[in-house]
């Protein structure tokens, strides 16, 4: 059986396309698209006129999932769609393009799908902790094994720091202003005693990238990140996109996402930040496997 989840995030469309072997997941193909819904209803609470830029995408992004012969999609949106004031009549445009019901995520059901999906490669049988670093929020789940105990959503997203707090390039009073905002919000992250923190979402997931092109690490240390980081603000977006092999607002967001995992690593007293590429889609493949069309609701 051949599956595709598609999700609206904050920065990104992302349709990832996998096949179920012997009850797991193996990827085919995965696609995304970075409309960045997440700092318009920053600005306005409404998804306005991005609503066409966003419908561009998923367009696009489905019609490649579709060269790979589905059997069954799924859609799920989440933190800019849920804030916006016109979010259900975006869902309502964006399911009738699909043909499939678009459902908007619950927070609290966002953080265990996410988990669920990196835990079916990263989970260890002491505490650990999973960032999934949205472009408008950031969910923590703390664990033990592929056991949930406690998370929190907290109101930092990439995109959205980076558009409120940082010019291109940044300018290192702009890093402290964003810094201190973000530290704000970490108070509300869930304790743990954590031995581990896997990181998902697209900042993590292309940081080993920006570190080096070749044979790209997926643990880094603080000093990898910092590396990261000064590579990131060197020069202008379009600049380093072009020197890293990334989309220019990719770099953007990922300027505002390198700090927040570099405060989170300091927050739980951790120096090794470990990368997952399974995360929430995964999450929703493997949830509906499970229980079916109520794949997206809590409980």
């Amino acid at each position: 059986m051949r599956l595709a989840a598609l999700d609206i995030g904050s920065n990104t469309v992302h349709v990832l396309v996998a096949d179920v072997v012997r009850g797991e997941l193996e990827d085919v193909a995965h696609y995304v698209e970075m409309p960045e819904l997440g700092p318009q209803v920053a600005r306005s609470g409404t998804i306005g006129s991005r609503a066409r830029v966003a419908l561009r995408a998923v367009r696009k992004v489905l019609a490649a999932a579709k060269t790979h012969g589905c059997d069954q999609l799924i859609a799920g949106a989440t933190q800019a769609v849920r804030q916006a004031s016109d979010g259900p009549a975006f869902v309502r445009q964006v399911s009738e393009v699909l043909g499939v019901p678009v459902r908007i995520i619950p927070s609290r059901r966002e953080a265990a799908l996410s988990f669920l999906g990196a835990a079916s490669r990263h989970a260890i049988r002491r505490e650990w902790a999973l960032v999934d670093l949205g472009g408008a929020s950031t969910e923590v789940v703390i664990a033990r094994g592929k056991e949930m105990l406690r998370s929190a959503t907290l109101s930092i997203g990439s995109g959205v720091l980076a558009d409120r707090y940082l010019s291109d390039p940044p300018r290192l009073e702009e890093r402290a202003r964003l810094r201190k905002a973000a530290l704000r919000e970490l108070p509300h992250a869930p304790d743990g005693d954590v031995e581990r923190l896997v990181a998902t979402g697209g900042t993590a997931s292309n940081l080993p990238a920006v570190l080096t092109r070749r044979n790209a690490p997926q643990v880094l240390t603080t000093a990898d990140i910092l590396v990261c980081e000064a590579r990131l603000d060197g020069h202008r977006a379009r600049h380093v996109a072009a020197n890293v092999g990334l989309p220019a607002n990719r770099v953007k967001a990922m300027r505002g996402g390198v700090e927040a995992l570099l405060l989170l690593l300091d927050w739980f007293g951790l120096a090794l930040l470990h990368v997952s590429h399974e995360g929430l889609r995964h999450g929703m493949l493997l949830a509906y496997l499970e229980r079916g069309g109520d794949w997206w609701r809590d409980g």
